[in-house]
């Protein structure tokens, strides 16, 4: 990637990876101008997840909470380009993780939670520190390692939840699974395109294919918080069933599904 290397008043670029989008292109207080206003997206689902919660269960709500931490230190890092913001949002990412998994696999299996609090805790931080004490390409790495890995499992763990609502005639809320992987794996596309496709698609190399950039990786923040709302719901109706919580689905705009108790 060959980001336009205009300073703004944050200086220099110390975060690990600098992405498509050209720096300080609109504003010099804004490194990446849609990259940050797109995070936004996150904000907004995550207190819309805290707030719907009708389960009564607060892990939901911390849930959404940290959901929308992610999204202000997402906002942060793209708007700085700074290595300490940049932990502001990846490592918020991997609590939001540890809390959907800690919800999960509680949810449905019968394990001691305090024991599994306590190792889940440990394992997060332990992540924590070994994301935050490298840079680089070893950074990096380390980060989308342990993101991934923990995603691969929740994706997995609502699959389960998706059968268990099946098998009690709910349908219509077994889909939120197959949507919101949907809504991922064309968030993943463009991430993906938008990371190693740069030189061909930012609209200003010679080698660039298209007059203008997509600004793909503030198309992924919008896809990702959509595929993630969905999955966050599915998992609240599947926590209502096992608790015996009568709740309808609705959807805002035919494209935004919230739960409520009836």
């Amino acid at each position: 990637m060959a980001p336009l290397m205009t300073l703004g008043i944050w200086g220099d670029v110390t975060s690990s990876v600098d992405w498509c989008e050209p720096n300080y292109e609109w504003t010099p207080y804004i490194a990446e101008f849609f990259n940050s206003w797109s995070s936004m997206a996150m904000v907004l689902l995550g207190e819309a997840c805290a707030r719907m919660n009708p389960t009564g269960y607060a892990a939901f709500t911390l849930l959404g909470r940290a959901i929308t931490v992610v999204g202000i230190g997402s906002w942060l890092f793209h708007a700085t380009l700074k290595y300490s913001m940049q932990m502001m949002d990846e490592l918020p990412m991997l609590w939001a993780i540890s809390i959907a998994c800690y919800i999960t696999i509680t949810t449905q299996y019968d394990v001691n939670r305090q024991r599994f609090k306590l190792l889940l805790t440990l394992w997060t931080l332990l992540v924590s520190v070994l994301t935050a004490g490298f840079s680089g390409k070893v950074q990096f790495f380390l980060f989308q390692a342990s993101f991934n890995g923990a995603s691969i499992v929740m994706v997995y763990l609502c699959w389960r939840a998706k059968l268990a609502l099946e098998e009690n005639q709910m349908e219509h809320v077994a889909c939120l699974f197959f949507a919101g992987v949907k809504w991922y794996l064309a968030a993943a596309a463009v991430w993906l395109t938008d990371t190693n496709l740069c030189a061909y698609i930012n609209g200003r190399d010679t080698t660039s294919i298209l007059p203008f950039n997509l600004q793909l990786h503030a198309w992924w923040h919008v896809m990702a918080s959509l595929g993630l709302v969905y999955l966050v719901v599915l998992t609240m109706g599947h926590y209502c069933l096992l608790k015996g919580i009568p709740f309808k689905l609705r959807y805002v705009l035919g494209i935004f599904p919230y739960i409520y108790a009836h």
